[in-house]
C-alpha cells in the first residue's frame, strides 16, 4: 500500500510539472497570437542576435534623430519668426522715413520716429526670443538673454553721440558703436555661435546665428538712428534731423539684402531639417518592418498551437482530478 501511495505522489508531482510547462507554453502562444510577435527572441533569430541588435541600434539612433530634428525644426522656426519681426519692422520704417523726410516738416517726422523707436524695441525683444527656456540668438550661452533691454543700449548710444554736432557725426558714432567690440558687442552676453546640429546620419544643420550677426548689426544701426531721433538728438535742428532720418532710412534699405540672405540661410536649414526628418521617417519605417518580419509570429500557427495546448491542458486537468480522487479505499476495491 505504501508503494501505491508513493507512486500516486510521484504521478501527481509529474503531472504538476507538466501542467506548469503546458501553461507556460499556452501563455507564450496566447501572447504571440495577441501581439503578433514571437515570444522567444532567441528561437526567432536562430540564436544569432547580431541582425536584431543591429536593427535595434539603428532604430535607437533614428529615435534620437527624430527628437533632434523636431527640436531643431522648432528652433529654426523660432529664429525665422524673430528675424521676420525685425525685417518687417525695418522695411516698414525705412519706407516711412524715405517717403516723409523730404519735406523737412518736424510734425511729419514725429510719428515716423516714434514708430521707429518702437521697432527698435521690438527688434531687441526679438533678439532675446527664447525657445524651450533657451535664448535662440545667444549661441552656446543660451541660458540667458544675449542682449540687455533696448533702453540700456540707447543709454550707451547717448554717451557715444554726446559730442556729435552734425548728421555725419551721429551716423559715424552709431555705426562705430555697433562695429566696435567695446560697444554693442560688449553688451552682448551670449556665447559663440552654436555648432552645427546633427539631424541624420552624417548630416548636420547650421543654425549658428547670434545677435552679433552682421546683418543684424547693420539693421540695428538704422533703427538706432531713428530711436535716437525719438530721444531728441540734434534737437532744434529740423533740417539736420530730417537728414538723419533719411540716412536711417537708407541704412535700413541698404541692409535689406543682408537680412534677406540671413532669412534664406535659415530657410535653407529649415528645408534641410524637413528633408532629413522625411528620410529618417522612411528609414525608421523600413527598419521597423524588417524587425517585425524577424519577430513576427504566424497567427495560424499560434492559433493551432494554442488550441492544441488548451486541449492537452484540459486532458491533464482531467487526469489530475481523477488521480487526486484515488485513495487506498478506491484502490482496494
Amino acid at each position: 500500500m505504501t508503494g501505491v501511495l508513493s507512486t500516486s505522489g510521484f504521478l501527481t508531482a509529474a503531472l504538476a510539472r507538466q501542467g506548469n510547462s503546458l501553461r507556460a507554453d499556452l501563455q507564450r502562444a496566447s501572447t504571440e497570437l495577441t501581439t503578433g510577435k514571437k515570444a522567444d527572441a532567441g528561437k526567432a533569430v536562430g540564436g544569432d542576435f547580431f541582425a536584431l541588435a543591429a536593427l535595434d541600434h539603428s532604430l535607437s539612433r533614428l529615435a534620437g534623430f527624430k527628437a533632434t530634428t523636431a527640436e531643431t525644426a522648432l528652433l529654426a522656426d523660432t529664429m525665422q519668426v524673430a528675424l521676420g519681426v525685425i525685417s518687417d519692422g525695418a522695411t516698414s520704417v525705412s519706407s516711412d522715413l524715405l517717403r516723409n523726410t523730404g519735406l523737412n516738416l518736424p510734425e511729419q517726422l514725429t510719428a515716423v520716429v516714434t514708430d521707429g523707436r518702437r521697432q527698435f524695441d521690438s527688434a531687441i525683444s526679438a533678439l532675446n526670443t527664447r525657445f524651450a527656456e533657451r535664448a535662440v540668438f545667444a549661441g552656446t550661452r543660451a541660458e540667458s538673454s544675449p542682449l540687455p533691454g533696448s533702453e540700456t543700449i540707447l543709454a550707451a548710444l547717448d554717451g557715444v553721440t554726446a559730442g556729435a554736432a552734425t548728421v555725419a557725426d551721429v551716423v559715424t558714432a552709431i555705426s562705430d558703436f555697433f562695429d566696435d567690440p567695446a560697444g554693442y558687442e560688449a553688451l552682448y552676453s551670449g556665447g559663440p555661435a552654436r555648432a552645427a546640429l546633427p539631424v541624420s546620419e552624417g548630416e548636420n544643420v547650421d543654425l549658428g546665428v547670434t545677435a552679433l550677426d552682421p546683418a543684424i548689426r547693420e539693421t540695428l544701426k538704422g533703427l538706432a538712428m531713428v530711436a535716437m531721433l525719438d530721444r531728441g538728438i540734434l534737437s532744434g535742428q529740423d533740417a539736420a534731423r530730417s537728414n538723419l532720418a533719411r540716412a536711417a532710412g537708407e541704412q535700413l534699405l541698404s541692409s535689406s539684402e543682408a537680412r534677406a540672405v540671413l532669412a534664406a540661410r535659415i530657410g535653407t536649414a529649415q528645408a534641410q531639417i524637413e528633408d532629413a526628418a522625411t528620410r529618417n521617417g522612411a528609414q525608421d519605417t523600413a527598419l521597423t518592418i524588417a524587425r517585425t518580419n524577424i519577430m513576427a509570429a504566424d497567427p495560424y500557427d499560434a492559433a493551432a498551437r494554442l488550441e492544441d495546448l488548451q486541449s492537452r491542458l484540459d486532458s491533464l486537468y482531467t487526469l489530475t482530478a481523477r488521480l487526486s480522487s484515488l485513495n487506498l479505499t478506491t484502490y482496494l476495491r
